[in-house]
C-alpha cells in the first residue's frame, strides 16, 4: 500500500566525501557575516588599547565608546545572519560605522601613539572579503582621512617631526590599501573565471542530459517497435495454436513471453517516461517507486508537494531512479519514503530506507572501480549548483538528498 508522508525523513545529513563536493565560492550573504565577525574580533587588540587608556582620564570616554563597539559588533552579527547583506552599499555603511567608532576611540586614547590606529591597517585588509576593488580602495582612502582626522587633536609642539612621523604612518597605510586593493582584483577575477567555468559546466550538463535523454528516447521507440512487437505477435501466434489433447505444453511458454513483454515496457517507461513530460515529476517518480516496489518487495511512502513542472526534472528523475534502482538491488529495505519539495527557492528530493545502510566513503572506492553510477550522478548534482548529502551506516536506515536550485 503507497501512503502520503507527513514528515520528511529525519537524521543528521553529512556532506559526501571531498570528491562529491563542488566548488562555488562564498556567496555576498556569506561574506557578510565573515566580514561580521571580522568586526567582532576586532574587541581583541582593542583590550591593550584599552588597559592603555586605563591609565589616564580617558578610562571613561574608552569604555563607553568601546562597550558602544561591543554592542554595534554583536548586533550587526545578529542581524546578517537573519538579514544577510548582499549589496554594497549597506556593507559599506557599516563600514563607516566602523570607522567612525574606531577614530573616536583612537582620538580619546591618545591619538597618534594609541595603539588604537593600527585598527586603520587592518579594515582596508577586512573589505578585500567582498573582493569589490573599488570599495576597498575607497574604503582605504576614508581610512587615511580618518587617520589624519584622529591625528590632530595630538598635534604637539614640534610640528615637524608630528608631521614626519604622521607621514610615515600614512605611507604605510597607503601601501596597505594598495595591496588590499590588488588583492581584491586578483580574488575578484579568480572568481569571474570560476563562474565562467561553471556556467560552462552547467551547459554542458545541460547538453549532457538532453544526449542522454534523446539515446534514452530512441532505445525505448526500438525496444517497443521491435522485440515487444515481436514477442507480441509470437503470443498471438501461439494462442492461435490449437489445444492438443491431455493439456496444452505451450501455456508455459504464454506465460513467460507475456511475463518478458511487460518486463520490457517497464524498462521502456524507466527508459523514457511519458508521464514525465506530460504530467510532471512528481507523477513520474510516484510510477517508478511503485514499479522499484514491486520489484523490490518494499512500501514506498510518498511526500510530494511540488509543481507540476520543475527546473533540472529530468536530472532529479534520474537521480531518484538510481537511488531506487540501489535500493532494489542493495538496501533489503522493507519500507522506502520520497519526499519531493520546493522550499526557500530549492527543490529537495530525498529517498530514504530501512535498509542495511553503507559507509559513504565506498562510493569513492567504487568510483575509482569503475562503478560510476552513483559517482557520476552526484557529479551532475553539483554541476548545476546543487548540493548531494548522504546519511548512512552500515546495518542502518540510509537517507540521501539532494537540493537543486528551482
Amino acid at each position: 500500500m503507497h501512503r502520503r508522508r507527513s514528515d520528511r525523513p529525519h537524521g543528521r545529513l553529512v556532506p559526501l566525501p571531498p570528491w562529491s563536493r563542488g566548488t562555488a565560492g562564498d556567496t555576498a550573504a556569506e561574506t557578510s557575516r565573515h566580514v561580521a565577525w571580522v568586526r567582532l574580533l576586532m574587541l581583541v587588540p582593542l583590550v591593550p588599547a584599552g588597559l592603555q587608556a586605563g591609565r589616564s582620564v580617558a578610562a571613561l570616554p574608552f569604555g563607553l565608546l568601546a562597550a558602544g563597539y561591543a554592542l554595534w559588533a554583536g548586533g550587526r552579527l545578529l542581524w546578517v545572519y537573519r538579514w544577510p547583506v548582499t549589496d554594497a552599499r549597506g556593507a559599506a555603511a557599516a563600514l563607516v560605522v566602523d570607522l567612525t567608532l574606531i577614530t573616536a576611540l583612537a582620538a580619546v586614547s591618545g591619538g597618534r601613539n594609541s595603539a588604537v590606529r593600527y585598527a586603520y591597517f587592518m579594515w582596508p585588509m577586512a573589505t578585500v572579503l567582498w573582493q569589490l576593488p573599488v570599495v576597498t580602495a575607497v574604503f582605504g582612502i576614508i581610512c587615511v582621512a580618518g587617520y589624519t582626522v584622529m591625528s590632530v587633536p595630538g598635534l604637539p609642539t614640534h610640528r615637524a617631526d608630528w608631521t614626519w612621523s604622521v607621514m610615515s604612518d600614512q605611507t604605510y597605510l597607503l601601501w596597505t590599501v594598495l595591496a588590499s586593493v590588488v588583492i581584491a582584483k586578483l580574488l575578484s577575477r579568480r572568481t569571474r573565471r570560476i563562474d565562467d567555468l561553471l556556467r560552462s559546466r552547467e551547459l554542458l550538463l545541460e547538453d549532457a542530459l538532453q544526449a542522454e535523454s534523446r539515446e534514452r528516447g530512441d532505445l525505448a521507440d526500438a525496444l517497443h517497435d521491435g522485440p515487444v512487437q515481436t514477442l507480441t505477435v509470437a503470443v498471438q501466434d501461439l494462442d492461435e495454436v490449437p489445444e492438443p489433447a491431455g493439456g496444452n505444453p505451450l501455456t508455459r511458454i504464454r506465460s513467460e513471453l507475456r511475463t518478458t513483454i511487460r518486463e520490457i515496457r517497464g524498462i521502456i517507461v524507466d527508459l523514457h517516461p511519458e508521464a514525465l513530460s506530460t504530467k510532471g515529476l512528481g507523477p513520474a517518480l510516484k510510477a517508478m517507486g511503485q514499479r522499484c516496489a514491486q520489484r523490490g518487495g518494499f512500501s514506498v511512502e510518498y511526500d510530494i508537494q511540488s509543481p507540476a513542472h520543475l527546473a533540472h526534472q529530468e536530472l532529479l528523475y534520474s537521480v531518484a531512479r538510481e537511488l531506487l534502482t540501489n535500493v532494489v538491488k542493495h538496501a533489503r529495505a522493507t519500507e522506502v519514503s520520497v519526499y519531493l519539495r520546493t522550499e526557500c527557492g530549492e527543490t529537495v528530493l530525498a529517498v530514504h530506507d530501512n535498509g542495511r545502510g553503507f559507509t559513504p566513503a565506498v562510493a569513492q572506492q567504487r568510483l575509482h572501480e569503475g562503478h560510476i553510477g552513483l559517482a557520476s550522478h552526484c557529479a551532475r548534482v553539483e554541476s548545476a549548483g546543487g548540493q548531494w548529502q548522504v546519511d548512512s551506516a552500515p546495518g542502518g536506515p540510509t537517507t540521501v538528498e539532494v537540493r537543486l536550485p528551482s
